[in-house]
């Protein structure tokens, strides 16, 4: 049995595939081996997403960023998978965010507007808010503003770092996240925000240990990367939700 399988494996990478792509009606052939199909795959997507279909069509908010000129190559990739989330949030009602802009659109514009990594600690924080709570911490907020269809008006921050009050230490309310997520939040009043900031931070990591006693890199890297996004997201919440910054 062993032996068969290893005689399959070996006539794969052997095996030339051919795979015929369409893009912006140019018609491209590839020929390749079979473990490189997966990589010319991911290759094609990102070019048919610029230069095809999805790049030129503005449905959705993400889509204007991607088809924008002031934004980079690569900060565009990382808004990639937020347009294609909006392709199925936006079109159901059962996913519709309480806050506005979206949290996709917000991490899409934080992304645009701060960069991949900080853009993407930001949508972190913005997801761990979003929770069944979320409307009453946003009532006791300063200038708490909704929007005309009742969406809870929450705008992407100008400066991340600026503080409006004295009563709550914001670098203390980061350290404390930085030390253990979520009690920062707790620090800042938000206790709910800090619960499930610490569940979240929790659950990833253990499921990157898991990957990574498995020996799977590629579950390593994603679930490294988004355990890394929300850490990091806790640490900014922390100091915003004590500093009650009106953007907050």
């Amino acid at each position: 049995m062993g032996n068969r399988e290893g005689q399959l494996k070996k006539a794969m990478e052997e095996t030339d595939v051919s795979l015929s792509v369409n893009i912006s009606g140019i018609q491209i052939y590839i020929k390749c081996n079979f473990p490189t199909v997966r990589s010319v795959r991911l290759i094609v997507f990102f070019l048919s997403l610029y230069f095809g279909d999805v790049g030129a069509q503005e449905l959705y908010p993400a889509d204007t960023l991607l088809k924008s000129e002031n934004v980079s190559l690569f900060r565009k990739i990382a808004i990639t998978p937020m347009a294609l989330w909006q392709r199925i949030s936006y079109s159901e009602a059962a996913y519709n965010c309480q806050f506005y802009p979206s949290c996709s659109n917000y991490g899409a514009l934080s992304i645009a507007r701060h960069g991949t990594v900080t853009g993407m600690a930001l949508m972190a924080d913005r997801v761990i808010r979003c929770n069944p709570f979320a409307h009453g911490y946003h009532i006791r907020s300063t200038d708490s503003l909704f929007h005309s269809d009742g969406r809870l008006v929450n705008l992407v921050p100008v400066r991340l770092f600026e503080q409006k009050r004295e009563e709550r230490s914001p670098l203390l309310a980061s350290a404390l996240s930085a030390a253990i997520p979520g009690v920062g939040r707790i620090y800042a009043g938000r206790k709910w925000d800090g619960l499930f900031g610490f569940l979240t931070v929790t659950a990833l990591a253990n499921i990157t240990n898991r990957h990574h006693r498995l020996k799977r890199e590629g579950g390593t890297l994603f679930f490294g990367g988004l355990t890394l996004s929300f850490y990091v997201g806790e640490i900014i919440g922390a100091y915003r939700g004590a500093a009650v910054n009106k953007q907050l």
